[in-house]
């Protein structure tokens, strides 16, 4: 019962109280962070050949033929990679009973090459549709903006650290603890835009111009350090 109550009562410490302790300690906790703007030089394009009728093995070989006339299509693209996937057949129901069947395939495309993309879709506009599209900071030029502003991030932190040591007269610091977090971003499918280029094509057949845009990369450092005597 006694070490109960000695439990509650260590729980029952405020954080000022605590935070008060740290300062007398000479512990001071700080953060700091660095970004930039990136532009985006990878583009993901998941498209959709689909047949709909009352036959699913005719519908399932006119996908297939479709699927092979676009996957031909694509070698003439040398920097567009592609792949197939999510191939389903579903029934398609009318009133609780089956009034045809849908069969569709999917296709993921990644190039970082938008020119050959755009003229890609235009070329093959009649056989897919276009379900999204992510321009994104590809994987090797993230690592390598991450570098930079780490390095930025750690010198913001020994300035800010030396100064906070400098100004309460202090010899120097040490530090107690530091995590580092290095945020990248998550691409969001841009499927109005999308859609409306899919149309667009359909009508002209013609390449439709991609801006990539950018996205924010940051590191974000969190610590604490020791104030010397």
């Amino acid at each position: 019962m006694k070490h109960t109550l000695a439990f509650i009562s260590l729980l029952a410490i405020s954080p000022l109280t605590f935070a008060e302790d740290l300062a007398q300690m000479g512990i001071v906790s700080l953060d700091t962070s660095a970004s930039m703007d990136v532009e985006n030089d990878e583009l993901i394009t998941r498209l959709q050949v689909f047949e709909q009728g009352k036959d699913p093995a005719k519908l399932t070989d006119m996908v297939n033929k479709k699927t092979a006339l676009v996957l031909d299509a694509v070698k003439n693209f040398n920097a567009i990679q592609a792949e197939t996937s999510n191939y389903t057949t579903q029934p398609v129901y009318d009133e609780g009973k089956i009034a045809s069947w849908r069969v569709s395939q999917q296709l993921t495309l990644e190039t970082r090459q938008f020119d050959q993309m755009s003229q890609f879709i235009a070329d093959i506009n009649t056989l897919a549709n276009i379900q999204s599209m992510q321009f994104m900071v590809s994987d090797d030029r993230a690592e390598k903006v991450k570098t930079d502003l780490l390095k930025q991030a750690i010198s913001k932190f020994k300035d800010k650290a030396q100064l906070i040591s400098t100004e309460f007269d202090r010899s120097g610091y040490e530090i107690v603890s530091i995590s580092i977090d290095g945020n990248s971003f998550t691409p969001m499918p841009m499927m109005e835009r999308a859609n409306m280029m899919s149309a667009d094509m359909r009508v002209k057949a013609a390449p439709a111009a991609l801006a990539g845009g950018s996205n924010e990369i940051s590191v974000n450092i969190r610590g604490s350090i020791k104030l010397n005597q």
